[in-house]
């Protein structure tokens, strides 16, 4: 774990956690620095980018479960008057809207300009960015489940966070920041030089605005993929990737990245072993590799 770690800051992160969950046995290890003069800890908190959208994704079936919510349910329907579309909770979930990604949108990222990552940005503000019709992943999916958990549930997806997930489960280390910089939190630099760790969470919210350490992360798909609610993530392909690694290994993941903070969430299968690897100034490619061989490995 050692040698993984020290591999990820030789290959140019920052500072790199590796964690190994079998069982009840749990190995990590961390190199590199959290920032300037402190060494880097397994228990730093980094952005977890996209893996948001697995805590997302959960907090959505267990509306469904409930009956407050059906996947077939028209987003237009449920959210009348945001956004003009006939996709359904499932596609935004899957990915399969056809709505575009306003993190992707060059008005955003000039609009981003000025000091204006470090000012709140309200969902509906989000939204103006994503008027085009455009195939495959979009984070303005994820944006909308938000929308909807709020509205069907009559919460605001902090709370809904704290009681059904992070509480139950005591991810301490795991919250969506509010207005203050999160303590314990590794400093990640962008491709562009810019330090962001005080950027505004609300930029990315439900579809990436978490943080956490790697052990939560791994808590949490162990949690999630050895319950009820995890057989219809990974069935249904709701926050989550399948994919069958080199080594035969067959894994559900999803990976994270946001300006100078990447990371891969990695379960088996049967939810019984969890990988999880978080970079500060590092390529997602290299946390995606490192996170394929450890499982392999284990």
């Amino acid at each position: 774990m050692r040698a993984e770690a020290a591999r990820l800051v030789e290959a140019g992160a920052s500072g790199a956690v590796v964690h190994v969950r079998k069982g009840g046995q749990v190995w990590q290890a961390a190199a590199g620095q959290a920032e300037a003069g402190v060494p880097m800890r397994p228990d730093h908190r980094f952005r977890i980018a996209s893996v948001t959208k697995t805590f997302t994704a959960t907090l959505v079936l267990q509306q469904v479960e409930e009956g407050r919510l059906a996947l077939t349910d028209r987003v237009d329907k449920v959210l009348p008057g945001v956004i003009r579309t006939k996709a359904t909770v499932a596609d935004l979930l899957r990915h399969t809207s056809g709505i575009s990604d306003y993190l992707r949108d060059e008005r955003f990222t000039k609009d981003l300009g000025n000091g204006a990552h470090l000012r709140h940005w309200p969902p509906r503000k989000l939204l103006k960015y994503a008027d085009k019709e455009a195939q495959g992943y979009s984070n303005t999916n994820y944006i909308l489940l938000g929308m909807i958990l709020e509205k069907v549930s009559g919460k605001p997806y902090r709370e809904l966070l704290s009681e059904r997930i992070t509480g139950p489960q005591g991810l301490t280390a795991t919250e969506l920041p509010a207005d203050d910089l999160p303590a314990n939190l590794a400093r990640g630099t962008h491709t562009d030089g810019v330090d962001n760790a005080e950027l505004d969470s609300s930029i990315f919210w439900t579809a990436g605005g978490l943080i956490s350490t790697a052990a939560d992360v791994s808590s949490f798909y162990h949690w999630v993929f050895t319950q009820p609610v995890g057989g219809r993530l990974r069935t249904g392909g709701f926050g989550i990737f399948t994919e069958t690694l080199p080594c035969g290994r067959r894994v559900l993941s999803h990976s994270g990245w946001i300006y100078g903070y990447s990371g891969m969430a990695m379960s088996s299968a049967d939810g019984q072993t969890q990988v999880v690897v978080q970079l500060a100034s590092g390529p997602p490619s290299d946390a995606i590799t490192a996170a394929g061989r450890l499982m392999c490995a284990t």
